[in-house]
C-alpha cells in the first residue's frame, strides 16, 4: 500500500499505512483568523525576502501587490520521466503530452522549486493535543500541493503530502512542523482559480483550541521583453524538402550569433517542417522570493493552434528540469489561424502609463483583426496573471497580420529605458525620392542576387519587382495609394501607444519599410478547420512587405539582427540598407544585416519570424517600480 500518511509517535518520526491513519469524516470549514487560547503561528515568506523569520508574522492574512508569500507552479519534467509516446511507440495525444509534470502526481520531485513554509513550535501542549493543515479556498485544492518534510536524504522520500484528514501530534507540534507549498497548474482562468491559498493551521488540545493562516499567490507567468538579458535563440532546421535555404539562415545565424557573445548559444531544433520558430511558443517565466536570490521557472506557452505540430516541440524536445509548458484549454484556438501565432504577441517593458497605471513588469501587446480577436483561451489566460494586461493594436490590414511587424522596443539610456521603433513608408519615400533626384532613378528597386525560383510556399515572391526601377514606383498611383493605406494604420496605433506610453514622439524610431498589397480572398479549409489566413472584412486590404522588413529582426541586447533589404544601390551601396543601419545607430543599436530573402521575406515573414529567444527568468516581478 502506498504510504500516505505520515505521523509522529511516541517523540519519533513514524510513517503509518493508511489503514493505521486516524481520520476525521468531514471537514471543518474554519474561519482562517480566531481568538486562541492556544498561540499557533504559521509562517511563510510574507515579506518576500526570501527567508522566514519573525519579519513575517506581520500582515500574513492577506496577499498584497506588496506583500505575500509566492510560491511556483511545479511543472517541469525534473527527470524527464514524462513521455511522449505510449507503449506501442503510437505519439500521445496534445493533451497527455501536456498533463505530464513533476507536480501532476503526490510526489514532490522537485522541491527547489517548492514555496518554505513552517509552524513555529507550539508548547504547553497535552499529549492528547493534534492538530491539521489544509487549504482554503475549497476549490484552491485541486490546483495546490502542500507536503510535510520530514528526512534530511535530499530525495522526495523526505516529503508527503499534508492532506485535511492527516493529524500532527503533540510531539510534532513541539517541534515546529517544515512544510512546501506548490502548483500543480497555471492560473488560466480567474473564474476558475485566481492563484490565492490559504494555508490554515489549527491546533486542538481538549477544550482548547488556536489557529492561525498565512496567505499565498502562485506566481504569475511573465512573458519576456526586450530589456530582459537573452540565454539563447532558438531556430528551426526544416525537413528536407521543405526549404532550399533555410540551412544557410541557420548557419548565417549561428556564425553572427557566435560573434556577438560566448554566453549567447543558438539551439536549433531540427526536422521541423516549417521555418517559424517564433510562433509555435512564447516563451515566459515565473519566479519567487530565496536566500541566494530568485528561484524560477521557464514556461513555455505553446500557441493556441491546436493544428501547427510544432506546438508539441514545448512538450516533446524543451520541457525539462526547470522548464514547463502550457497548452491552451480547448474551446478555442482550434486549428491553425495566424492570429494565434506567436509572432502576434510582443511586450511592452515596464512603464506606468499616463493614466497613473503601473505596469512594472509590462505589458503584452496583442494584434487584432478589425472584429476577430486572438483565441480566448490565451487573453483569459493573460488575464488571469494580473500584471501584463492585453492592450490591442490593429494588425488586420496586414497578410499574416502579426504585432511583431508593426512595434519594437529597443534598449536606451532614457528615463524610461527603452525607445519605441515602427515601420515608417513617409521616410522610405522620401529615400526613393532623394535616390531620383541625384540621377539614380533607373536603379532596380531590388537587387537580390540570388535564384527565386523552385519554391511553392514564396507565396508572396515576385521575380517581376527585380524589373522595377525607383523611378517607375515613384510613378505607380497604386503603389503611393498602398503606402498612403499602411501609413494610416501605422499612424493610428502609433497614436495609441503614445497615449499609453510616457514617451513622446522624440522616443519613436521610424524605420523606413514599403508595402504590397497581398489582399487574397484566401480560401477556406475543405475539412472544417478555420483558415490559416482569412479574407480582411469589406472596404479594407491586406498589405505585405515589398522589401524585408527591417523591424521585424532580433534585439540581443544593444545588438539587432535585421534582415537585409537588398534595396537599390547607388555607388555600390544598398541604399535601404545604410539609412536603416543609421537609423538604428542613432537609437544606440548596432545593426546587422542577414539574408532571409529566401528563407523567410517569400513566405511572408522576416529574422524576428523565423527566431525566437529564451532570456533570463531570475527576475523579481514583486519588487514595487523603481
Amino acid at each position: 500500500m502506498r504510504i500516505s500518511i505520515l505521523i509522529h509517535l511516541t517523540g519519533t518520526i513514524a510513517v503509518s499505512n493508511v489503514a493505521g491513519a486516524v481520520f476525521r469524516s468531514t471537514q471543518q470549514v474554519i474561519n482562517p483568523i480566531v481568538d486562541s487560547n492556544i498561540a499557533v503561528s504559521i509562517l511563510a515568506d510574507t515579506n518576500r525576502d526570501g527567508h522566514i523569520n519573525d519579519s513575517d508574522s506581520h500582515q500574513k492574512h492577506r496577499w498584497t501587490s506588496n506583500r505575500g508569500a509566492i510560491f511556483l507552479p511545479n511543472i517541469g519534467d525534473e527527470l524527464h520521466r514524462c513521455r511522449t509516446r505510449d507503449a506501442l511507440g503510437t505519439p500521445l495525444s496534445s493533451r497527455e503530452l501536456a498533463h505530464c509534470n513533476d507536480a501532476a502526481g503526490e510526489v514532490l520531485i522537485n522541491s527547489t522549486l517548492a514555496a518554505p513554509v513552517k509552524t513555529l513550535p507550539v508548547t504547553g501542549l497535552s499529549e492528547n493535543a493534534t492538530a491539521r493543515i489544509f487549504l482554503q479556498p475549497a476549490r484552491a485544492c485541486e490546483h495546490v500541493r502542500l507536503f510535510w518534510g520530514h528526512g534530511n536524504t535530499g530525495t522526495s522520500s523526505d516529503w508527503s503530502p499534508v492532506k485535511s484528514e492527516l493529524r500532527f501530534n503533540s510531539t510534532a507540534l513541539a517541534a515546529g512542523l517544515t512544510l512546501a507549498v506548490d502548483g500543480r497548474h497555471l492560473v488560466t482562468d480567474e473564474a476558475t482559480w485566481d492563484g490565492q491559498v490559504n494555508i490554515v493551521f489549527e491546533v486542538e488540545d481538549g477544550v482548547r483550541s488556536g489557529s492561525d493562516v498565512v496567505a499565498m499567490r502562485q506566481a504569475p507567468v511573465l512573458l519576456h521583453h526586450h530589456l530582459q538579458t537573452p540565454d539563447s535563440v532558438v531556430t528551426l532546421q526544416t525537413k528536407e524538402g521543405v526549404s532550399l535555404w533555410q540551412s544557410q539562415f541557420v548557419n548565417t545565424l549561428k556564425e553572427v550569433i557566435g560573434g556577438l557573445s560566448s554566453e549567447l548559444s543558438l539551439l536549433v531544433l531540427n526536422d521541423s517542417d516549417e521555418v517559424w520558430a517564433q510562433d509555435f511558443m512564447e516563451p515566459a517565466f515565473a519566479s519567487m522570493p530565496s536566500p541566494k536570490g530568485p528561484i524560477s521557472i521557464r514556461v513555455l506557452l505553446r500557441s493556441a493552434q491546436s493544428a501547427r505540430p510544432n506546438g508539441r516541440r514545448v512538450f516533446e524536445q524543451l520541457r525539462g528540469s526547470g522548464v514547463g509548458g502550457w497548452q491552451p484549454g480547448p474551446g478555442s484556438g482550434f486549428g491553425w489561424e495566424e492570429i494565434n501565432s506567436g509572432g502576434n504577441m510582443e511586450t511592452v517593458p515596464p512603464y506606468t502609463s499616463r493614466s497613473g497605471v503601473p505596469f512594472k513588469n509590462g505589458r503584452v501587446l496583442l494584434g487584432k483583426h478589425f472584429d476577430k480577436y486572438p483565441a480566448m483561451s490565451m487573453i483569459k489566460f493573460l488575464e488571469a496573471q494580473r500584471e501584463q494586461t492585453p492592450l490591442y493594436l490593429e494588425t488586420g490590414w496586414l497578410a499574416a497580420g502579426h504585432v511583431d511587424e508593426l512595434v519594437q522596443f529597443l534598449p536606451c539610456n532614457n528615463t524610461l529605458g527603452f525607445r519605441m521603433a515602427v515601420p515608417d513608408t513617409r521616410s522610405a519615400m522620401r529615400i526613393l525620392a532623394q535616390i531620383k533626384r541625384i540621377g539614380h532613378g533607373s536603379s532596380p528597386f531590388l537587387t537580390y542576387p540570388g535564384d527565386m525560383t523552385n519554391d511553392e510556399k514564396a507565396i508572396f515572391a515576385h521575380p517581376e519587382l527585380r524589373n522595377k526601377t525607383v523611378e517607375m514606383l515613384l510613378s505607380d498611383e497604386g503603389f503611393a495609394k498602398t503606402n498612403a493605406y499602411a501609413q494610416e494604420f501605422l499612424d493610428r496605433n502609433v497614436k495609441l501607444l503614445l497615449e499609453e506610453l510616457p514617451i513622446s514622439d522624440a522616443d519613436v524610431v521610424r524605420v523606413p519599410a514599403l508595402w504590397q498589397d497581398a489582399t487574397y480572398d484566401w480560401p477556406t479549409n475543405p475539412d472544417g478547420t478555420p483558415a490559416r489566413l482569412h479574407p480582411t472584412i469589406p472596404g479594407e486590404c491586406q498589405l505585405q512587405s515589398l522589401f524585408p522588413l527591417a523591424l521585424n529582426g532580433l534585439v540581443l541586447d544593444r545588438h539587432y539582427i535585421a534582415p537585409k533589404p537588398f534595396g537599390p544601390r547607388v555607388d555600390g551601396a544598398d541604399v535601404f540598407e545604410r539609412e536603416i543601419r543609421k537609423v538604428y545607430a542613432n537609437a544606440g543599436i548596432n545593426a546587422i544585416f542577414i539574408d532571409d530573402y529566401m528563407s523567410h521575406h517569400v513566405r511572408g515573414g522576416e529574422v524576428h519570424c523565423g527566431t525566437n529567444t529564451l532570456r533570463r527568468t531570475d527576475v523579481e516581478w514583486w519588487k514595487p517600480s523603481a
